[in-house]
This record gives C-alpha cells, structure tokens and sequence, in this order.
C-alpha cells in the first residue's frame, strides 16, 4: 500500500498529538514544533494505547505506568532500554501521509521533516 494520506497538517498542531485507526492499525501522530511524527499507538510495556497519555515538550508519557520517550527520536527515557515502534511520514502540501507497509521499532520518523 505505502504511503496513504491519514491527516491534514491543519488537524495536528505543534504540541499536540492524536491517535488514529488506519487499516486497522493504531496510529499515534506527534507534532512537536512543526515537525510531524508516526508511531504506532501503544506503548510497549503493557500495550495500552500512547494517545491517552501527555506530551510535554518532546517527552510522551504513557498514562498507564508513566513509560516516558522521547518523541523526536522514539526512543525511552525511562526507562532507556526499550523504543517505539515507527511509521515513515512524508507531508505533501498540507497532507500528513503515512507508510503503514514499513514500520520500525527503532528511531526517528523517516522523512518527517519534508516539505513542513
């Protein structure tokens, strides 16, 4: 499938994130000073889901045990030896578009910061 349009950039502002469902799958968009991450919508210490948790800065806090990572790079702060899993992003014009075939679970958000 590749990239399929999940969001308008008009839908996520800086400092805000929402989770979504696409094909099935929970999708957790970020946006942290403009620049658009994906991640797949739970947390991986007990699977609850990511987008019911805070964002402070580019710290996300999963609501069920306080799990926190950093949102820009996906990977934990506390504790450190554990990441999220991430989709790929490209904006084009004012849509949010998202790889749900190439998901990782290490790292930064592909090319996020095209064209934003």
């Amino acid at each position: 499938m590749g990239f399929q349009r999940v969001a308008k950039k008009e839908d996520l502002w800086s400092g805000e994130m929402v989770g979504l469902e696409v094909n099935g799958e929970r999708v957790l968009l970020v946006n942290v000073d403009n620049r658009i991450y994906a991640y797949a919508d739970i947390c991986p210490h007990q699977k609850s889901r990511l987008s019911e948790g805070t964002l402070t800065d580019t710290i996300l806090r999963c609501a069920r045990h306080h799990w926190e990572f950093d949102v820009c790079s996906g990977f934990g702060v506390n504790p450190r030896n554990c990441c999220l899993k991430v989709f790929p992003i490209r904006v084009e014009g004012e849509d949010i578009l998202v790889d749900m075939d190439d998901v990782s679970s290490l790292g930064a958000s592909g090319d996020g910061d095209k064209e934003q």
